[in-house]
């Protein structure tokens, strides 16, 4: 009686024996195939102004390295030195997959005074490429231009391509400065438009305004408080 219980705990030893040896193996196995999965696409959302290309160069992944093996944290590093990059998510899937988030910077205008791309963050770059985007052809004082790039921000991104030129214009009457803080828009379209930081929003109503106007191009006032604010002539 007594051999039959020793057998009995031997065959369970060597029956846990077996199954730990079989769990271990098997973790050995994941972590191997984890540790040398290759990349095996990869995707990148958010982009508006930055090519795929520039990313897949400037990340180091052209030729689809190991995932686990990739740092997120350099990715993430490498990918922000781009000028057009605010931030950046990396997410990694088991199947392979690498996405890329990519958060943008909103380019506002070009100025001509520091030749440099203004961002709505603030920042500046040096660069020839305006990328679709407005001329500031003038000086703004300092607190007028913080209001510029605020109000911008906040404006339709269509109607922001829909401008061609910024030119900072004060309201004016015998030398008195009635309103400091007008602009004069020229626009694709052929129109101008004035409009003042105040009423800046009613921007967003342009492509509305617009195509009420048929074929005439003209002058398009939206600085008034009063009312509506909206006035138009035809050159």
């Amino acid at each position: 009686m007594k051999e039959k219980k020793t057998k009995t705990k031997r065959k369970l030893r060597l029956h846990n024996f077996f199954r730990i040896c079989f769990v271990l193996a098997l973790f050995f196995v994941l972590g191997c195939y984890f540790y040398f999965l290759p990349i095996k696409n990869i995707v990148i959302t958010g982009t508006n102004y930055i090519t795929d290309n520039e990313i897949i160069d400037v990340a180091g992944i052209k030729n689809y390295p190991p995932l686990f093996q990739t740092s997120s944290r350099k990715l993430i590093q490498d990918i922000e030195t781009l000028d057009f990059v605010s931030s950046v998510k990396i997410h990694k899937s088991v199947f392979g997959r690498l996405t890329i988030e990519v958060f943008e910077e909103k380019p506002l205008f070009y100025s001509r005074n520091s030749e440099k791309l203004i961002f709505a963050s603030g920042k500046e770059i040096i660069s020839q490429e305006l990328k679709g985007v407005a001329v500031l052809v003038n000086y703004v004082p300092n607190e007028i231009y913080e209001r510029l790039l605020k109000e911008m921000d906040a404006t339709n991104s269509d109607v922001l391509k829909m401008i061609s030129e910024i030119e900072y214009q004060p309201w004016m009457s015998d030398d008195v400065v009635i309103d400091d803080t007008r602009f004069f828009l020229r626009m694709n379209d052929g129109n101008v438009v004035y409009v003042n930081l105040i009423n800046f929003e009613k921007l967003n109503n342009y492509m509305t305004i617009y195509s009420t106007l048929g074929e005439n191009s003209g002058i398009l006032q939206l600085d008034s408080s009063l009312g509506n604010g909206i006035t138009f002539a035809p050159f």
